[in-house]
C-alpha cells in the first residue's frame, strides 16, 4: 500500500483530554441499571434466605449471614459493573498518558534537531559543508534501516551526490539516475511505501530485497527546481515512518534552501567576475589576485597581451568570426598555464596572464610557446590566422597593481611599434636577466 502526502499522521494517535472517546449513554445507562438490579437483588436475597434458613436463630445470626450473601452476591457485580472499568479507565489514561509524553518529547527532540540544524546550515559556507551537515542529520534520522541523500546539480542532471548512513543494504539503496526518475519529486511531495513487496512499491524498492522494508521519501528542491530526494527505510507496516516523513521534509526544506541559496550567490560571484565571452576571470579578479601577490611580496610574472589588427578581423570576416577568434585565444592561453595562475580578459581583445612564482623572463617564454601555438590552433579550428603582441614585467616593476599594469601596457605599445607578432620584456629583465630571450623577443 501507498500512501502520500507530507501532512500524513500516524494511525490512531493517543487521545488528548479533549479528544477522549465519548462512551455511549447507551451502554452507561445499561452498566448501572445492571448493577443497581444486582445490588437490588443481592440486598433482597440477604434480607430473604437468612429468615428462610435459620428462622429460629436470633437476629445477630440473620444479620451476620445477610451480610456475608449480600457481599458474596454483590461482590462480583460491583467490581465487574464498576471497579473493574474505573480500573480499566485508568489503565488506559495511563497508557495514553505516556504515549502522549513520548510523542511530546519526540516531537520536542525533533524541534531541537532541526533549530540545530538550520543553524548549522546558516553558517555552511559552500556545498561540501552542506553535505558533511546533511550527513549528520541523516544520522540522526536514520532508524534501523538506514537514511540515504540523494542530489544533482541541476533537475534534468544526473546524480552526482549518494550520501548513505545508517545499517542500509547495499540491494536497499535507491540508484535512480536524473532526479525525475523519482516519483516524490515528480509528484512534488512526501511519499510513504509501507510495503516494498506490494504492487505500488517503488521501482526504487520493489524486486531488490529478499525481505519486505517500508520507506519514507521526501523531494529535495534547490531554487524551486526538484534535484534530488531524502530517504528512510523502515520496517514493513511501521507507523513511525509517518513522523519520521515529517522530520525528513523539514530538513529536505532546509538543505534544499541552504544549497540554493549557495548555488545563486556563486552564480552571482560568477557572473560578477567572469567574462561572459570566453569564460575567462575578468579585470576586477585580476586586480585583486594581483594586489594580494603585492601584498604577500610574492614572485610572479604578468603578461599583457592582444590580437594584432583584430578590428580588421571583424571588419572582413564578421563579428561572429571576431568572437571565435576571441574564445580561440582565451582557450590557448589557459592551454599553457597552471592551476595556480591566471588568465583574464581586461579589454576587447586585450588579455593578462598572471604567473605565480614566476620571473619575466619565465613569463616571456611562456607567451612565446603560445605565440608559436597559434598558427597550429587557427588551422585546426577553421579560424582565420592572426598574430598577438605582449609586453611582459614582474613584481620588480612596480609597487602597486596600477604601475605594473602601466608599464606592461608601454611594453606592449612598444612591441605593435616594432612591427606586432612579438614580445618585448621589461628593458631591466634583458638587461641583467635574459639578454638573449630579450634580443628575441624584439625580431
Amino acid at each position: 500500500m501507498q500512501t502520500s502526502g507530507t501532512q500524513a499522521s500516524d494511525p490512531a494517535p493517543p487521545r488528548t483530554d479533549g479528544e477522549a472517546e465519548a462512551v455511549p449513554l447507551q451502554l452507561v445507562w445499561r452498566r448501572y441499571v445492571f448493577l443497581l438490579l444486582s445490588l437490588a437483588l443481592a440486598c433482597a436475597l440477604a434480607l430473604i434466605v437468612p429468615r428462610l434458613l435459620l428462622p429460629e436463630t436470633g437476629v445477630g445470626g440473620q444479620v451476620l449471614l445477610g451480610v456475608t450473601l449480600f457481599l458474596l452476591l454483590g461482590a462480583p457485580a460491583i467490581w465487574f459493573r464498576l471497579l473493574a472499568p474505573l480500573i480499566q479507565d485508568h489503565r488506559e489514561r495511563l497508557a495514553d498518558y505516556a504515549a502522549r509524553t513520548r510523542l511530546a518529547e519526540d516531537r520536542l527532540r525533533a524541534h531541537e534537531n532541526n533549530a540545530r540544524l538550520e543553524h548549522a546550515l546558516e553558517i555552511a559556507e559552500d556545498e561540501g559543508a552542506v553535505l558533511r551537515i546533511a550527513e549528520q542529520a541523516l544520522s540522526a534520522l536514520a532508524n534501523d534501516g538506514g537514511a540515504q541523500l540523494l542530489l544533482a546539480n541541476d533537475a534534468d542532471g544526473d546524480i552526482e551526490q549518494n550520501i548513505t548512513v545508517g545499517d542500509m543494504a547495499s540491494a536497499a539503496r535507491c540508484t535512480i539516475r536524473r532526479p525525475r526518475d523519482c516519483p516524490t519529486v515528480r509528484r512534488g511531495q512526501g511519499l510513504v511505501y509501507e510495503d516494498s513487496m506490494s504492487l505500488s512499491a517503488c521501482a526504487g524498492l520493489s524486486g531488490k530485497i529478499d525481505s519486505s522494508c517500508a520507506a519514507a521519501c521526501t523531494p529535495v528542491f534547490v531554487g524551486g527546481q526538484g534535484t534530488g530526494m531524502l530517504r528512510a527505510l523502515g520496517q514493513t507496516g511501521d507507523a513511525a515512518l509517518y513522523r519520521q516523513l515529517q522530520s525528513l521534509t523539514f530538513n529536505a526544506h532546509l538543505i534544499g534552501r541552504r544549497l540554493g541559496a549557495i548555488r545563486s550567490m556563486a552564480a552571482s560571484e560568477a557572473k560578477a567576475t567572469t567574462d561572459p565571452l570566453t569564460g575567462l576571470s575578468n579585470r576586477r579578479v585580476l586586480e585583486a589576485g594581483l594586489t594580494r601577490l603585492i601584498h604577500q611580496r610574492a614572485r610572479f610574472a604578468l603578461v599583457l597581451t592582444d590580437i594584432d589588427h583584430f578590428k580588421k578581423v571583424n571588419d572582413t570576416h564578421g563579428h561572429d568570426v571576431g568572437d571565435r577568434t576571441l574564445k580561440l585565444f582565451a582557450a590557448t592561453l589557459k592551454q599553457f598555464v597552471r592551476r595556480e595562475d591566471l588568465v583574464c580578459r581586461v579589454g576587447g581583445e586585450e588579455f593578462v596572464m598572471l604567473l605565480a612564482g614566476l620571473d619575466a623572463s619565465h613569463g616571456a617564454t611562456l607567451v612565446e610557446r603560445v605565440r608559436t601555438e597559434l598558427p597550429r590552433a587557427t588551422a585546426r579550428d577553421k579560424v582565420p590566422a592572426f598574430t598577438i603582441s605582449a609586453g611582459v614585467v614582474d613584481e620588480q616593476d612596480g609597487s602597486d597593481a596600477e604601475t605594473l599594469l602601466r608599464v606592461a601596457d608601454g611594453l606592449l605599445y612598444e612591441a605593435k611599434a616594432s612591427g606586432r607578432d612579438r614580445v618585448v620584456v621589461s628593458p631591466r629583465v634583458e638587461t641583467d636577466a635574459a639578454p638573449a630571450h630579450g634580443a628575441g623577443a624584439g625580431d
